[in-house]
């Protein structure tokens, strides 16, 4: 597979929007929080400050060593109590911003549709996350903490030099400026390198997040061999062009060390040509040389914090861009609840097509269709005619093109989608269980629901005669996605799941395609029971756990093509009898 290596986009002024936000809505902590960068101006400028003016007293046996000294010990002092006090406050406003930008993110990303989770790498989202939270912990160290500390001693430092010597400042902003376009310089260099290795360490994550999720796949097919060279291949990109992003960084490390090694000897030679003709000016000189071997050492490091940055707003970027896009479905401004009494469901004039297909191709392009407070449905037909098209239109994981559905006469995209959701039930081909226990994974659709309901429903669905043979009983943890159990298991916890809610709209997208057929007799007993003064509308292939429906509707691309009982459409003869008599064991032949 050939990488790409094109520019991550870097989102750089979004990503610190968000930031920024988050971080003002404690804006008295981030107040108190500046006691660090001042603390620092104090222990770096101020103190060496005095302490150049005592050495200059000294060897000029100044009257005013005393004076000196005590500024020396206060500045000392303060300083060192308003690091302490600004390093906790710091860390204080990390950690609740860190919190606040998780939580944010999480309940923007569970707004998201469902097709927006079938266009992603669930590993590659996972880590997107976590780096965008974490980049904002980098950042804060980076700016907050090291930068801002940096230009106030850089700029107060300087300050204090011009007014004791205005030569010597001009020598060391000189000495600044240079380092500050070198710094520019190497990084702009360098900036490609950084995003091509971000792109490659990004496609690597979904790599092997793909492979970890379909592990039992890649055994089926023993396809170990190619997918371990394939990650090699990736990893070997990732090593190569993090080796041409370190070389490059030493190499500026070691070219700006000599030349910082040369101004240093320039810069020391001037400071003696100065005090030699200006001995006032040595407390200046002393002051000057310390505070600029502070700054050179600080500029050692710049290399380290210039990456630090652009690395935490290229770490960020890539969930940066997906909180910037609009969420596909969302609740109209006046949205109100879904108040469900008699379960009639209708669609008029349904209109359809994915977002991505052609403007011409519809799934559904006139769809009419009227289910009676308390009927049940079969839909049935080949695949690819809609019918669970139709439940997801329902649910409203998908919006319609044109055209209304409408439950007791409310539209559905007039109401919330969680009361929406709240009012169906739904079993879908496909369980989707949760990676914690039975228990858990029963009561997830229902609230402070007590255990004996759980194992009620659990005997509805024919789950408790499995979960009692399990080591943990109900306290078994099913694994991701419920891979511990069969899918027989599975589908039997969902259904369980589904007569718990109890909900006045039951819909089964092939709910018992997992099962056996001695399973699938008892259960569909269950369901009938479940189906009891609710309306369903239940998907199938297989013919026999349909038959008894009040009404069976078959699609074929998108129309409504037979409607009725299973004896009536038996005896008119067309695409259900055909579907019926091709049948063997009770599946469509397709």
């Amino acid at each position: 597979m050939t990488q790409k290596t094109a520019r991550v986009p870097v989102h750089a002024k979004d990503t610190l929007q968000l930031y920024l936000h988050a971080t003002l809505k404690h804006r008295k902590e981030s107040l108190l929080a500046l006691a660090l960068p001042i603390g620092s101006v104090m222990l770096g400028v101020f103190v060496p400050f005095f302490a150049s003016r005592l050495l200059a007293d000294i060897v000029t046996r100044a009257h005013r060593q005393w004076p000196d000294f005590v500024w020396f010990a206060c500045m000392a002092g303060i300083g060192f109590l308003l690091n302490i006090y600004g390093i906790r406050k710091c860390m204080w406003l990390q950690a609740h911003v860190m919190n606040e930008l998780h939580s944010n993110m999480f309940a923007r990303l569970l707004e998201r549709s469902v097709g927006f989770y079938n266009n992603q790498v669930g590993g590659k989202l996972v880590s997107d996350a976590l780096d965008f939270i974490n980049a904002y912990g980098q950042l804060f160290n980076a700016a907050y903490i090291t930068a801002l500390s940096f230009v106030l001693t850089t700029t107060i430092g300087l300050v204090m030099v011009f007014v004791s010597s205005w030569q010597i400042g001009l020598c060391i902003s000189v000495l600044l400026a240079g380092l500050v376009y070198w710094s520019i310089v190497e990084t702009a260099k360098r900036s490609g390198l950084r995003s091509q290795r971000l792109v490659i360490s990004k496609h690597l994550t979904a790599h092997l997040a793909d492979n970890i999720v379909n592990a039992v796949t890649v055994k089926m097919f023993a396809r170990e061999s190619s997918e371990i060279a394939e990650n090699r291949q990736i990893n070997a990109q990732l090593a190569s062009a993090r080796e041409n992003d370190w070389q490059r960084s030493v190499t500026s490390e070691s070219e700006r060390m000599g030349v910082l090694l040369v101004m240093q000897a320039c810069l020391l030679l001037v400071l003696m040509w100065i005090t030699a003709h200006d001995p006032q000016t040595l407390a200046a000189g002393i002051f000057a040389f310390t505070y600029t071997i502070t700054l050179i050492n600080r500029f050692f490091s710049i290399n380290t914090l210039v990456r630090q940055i652009e690395e935490g707003f290229l770490q960020a970027s890539p969930m940066t861009e997906l909180l910037g896009e609009p969420v596909e479905i969302t609740d109209a401004p006046d949205s109100r609840p879904l108040v469900v009494q008699r379960g009639e469901i209708a669609c008029h004039n349904v209109k359809f097509r994915y977002a991505d297909a052609p403007s011409e191709d519809y799934i559904f392009a006139g769809l009419n269709l009227h289910i009676k407070p308390g009927e049940k449905i079969g839909l049935v037909g080949h695949s690819g005619g809609g019918k669970s098209t139709l439940t997801r239109l329902l649910l409203r994981f998908d919006d319609i093109s044109d055209g209304s559905i409408t439950i007791d006469d409310q539209d559905i995209r007039s109401v919330t989608q969680a009361s929406l959701r709240e009012q169906i039930s739904y079993v879908p081909q496909e369980p989707l269980l949760f990676h914690r226990t039975i228990l858990e994974n029963i009561a997830y659709g229902s609230e402070s629901v007590s255990r004996k309901k759980i194992e009620e429903a659990a005997k509805l669905a024919y789950a408790h005669d499995f979960i009692s043979k399990l080591p943990q009983r109900y306290d078994t943890v099913v694994g991701e996605r419920g891979v511990k159990l069969s899918g027989g298991q599975r589908q039997r916890v969902a259904i369980a799941r589904a007569i718990l809610k109890n909900a006045p709209i039951l819909i089964l997208d092939e709910a018992t395609s997992a099962l056996d057929s001695e399973s699938e007799k008892v259960i569909q007993k269950a369901l009938w029971e479940l189906m009891d003064s609710r309306t369903a509308v239940v998907v199938a292939h297989r013919l026999s756990t349909i038959q008894k429906m009040d009404r069976i509707i078959v699609l074929d691309e998108g129309k409504m093509v037979e409607d009725g009982s299973h004896k009536e459409l038996l005896q008119a003869n067309g695409t259900y009898a055909k579907l019926w008599a091709h049948q063997s064991g009770g599946f469509i032949e397709e």
